[in-house]
């Protein structure tokens, strides 16, 4: 996914920044930093992801709803939000991710349906670069909010973390490897994720979650994001002490995802 057009991530940035700058261009004003605080600290407390992951027997399982993948395409034709979240709760799935970046096919819409259909927490899957998007997360239903190490700079990093948790919203802090891994732990993550996947080359390493799990104290939850392809691969993570494990792919992929997801907990 390189070339002269740069990497998946930097186009993706690239688009994500110029889809914010169209927002902004169709408001009479930008709201300040405070207003932003304000108007998220009006809206419902959110549910606690974290405490959802670690109350249970480990690793939980975060299941996804995304209509496409970059590196598979559409991966389930007329995806029912309403429908897979209803399955993915019967299944047992302890909380939820949705994607709602356009390259995935997703959209606040999608969140938003599911937050109408489960009362499991919910992970708000995006490239968020600005505070306005973690309000909009909150106000859609939202619990728990993506940021990526790779696509924000130290100091934004931080100072998305700390309005998150400033609105009572939990972060997911996606590394892929040690360096990142260092500032997320800097910026005041409580939650590492370690993808398996590399979004700057779009290669997957299926042994990068087990290897780095070592490198986040056991006092943070530790999230498995990707690769996960088969009960062979969350039950090697499983024993590499991943306190949570988020699969999208295989499920959207499953002629029932809620079964597909209830025979591999049954495995672990």
């Amino acid at each position: 996914m390189t070339g002269s057009g740069g990497s998946f991530l930097d186009r993706i940035l690239a688009a994500k920044r110029a889809e914010l700058a169209g927002v902004k261009a169709t408001r009479s004003s930008a709201l300040s930093d405070r207003e932003l605080a304000d108007l998220g600290a009006r809206l419902p407390r959110p549910r606690d992801f974290i405490a959802a992951l670690r109350e249970g027997p480990r690793p939980s399982i975060i299941a996804e709803f995304k209509r496409a993948s970059p590196s598979a395409g559409t991966l389930r034709e007329d995806a029912d939000p309403r429908q897979i979240a209803t399955l993915y709760a019967a299944g047992g799935a302890t909380c939820m991710s949705v994607l709602t970046d356009r390259h995935f096919g997703g959209s606040y819409e999608d969140l938003r349906t599911v937050r109408q259909t489960v009362t499991l927490p919910l992970l708000c899957k995006d490239f968020i670069l600005e505070k306005t998007q973690i309000v909009e997360a909150k106000r859609v239903g939202a619990d728990c909010v993506l940021l990526i190490a790779a696509a924000l700079p130290p100091p934004t990093l931080r100072a998305l973390m700390e309005f998150a948790h400033q609105l009572d919203m939990q972060v997911l802090c996606e590394t892929r490897d040690e360096h990142e891994i260092d500032r997320a732990l800097a910026a005041g993550a409580r939650m590492i994720g370690v993808n398996a996947r590399d979004l700057e080359t779009f290669e997957l390493d299926p042994n990068r979650c087990a290897r780095l799990r070592k490198l986040v104290p056991s006092d943070f939850t530790y999230v498995a994001e990707s690769g996960v392809k088969s009960a062979e691969d969350a039950i090697r993570l499983r024993d590499a002490g991943a306190d949570a494990i988020l699969i999208g792919s295989h499920l959207m992929l499953a002629p029932n995802p809620g079964e597909a997801l209830r025979q591999l907990i049954l495995e672990l």
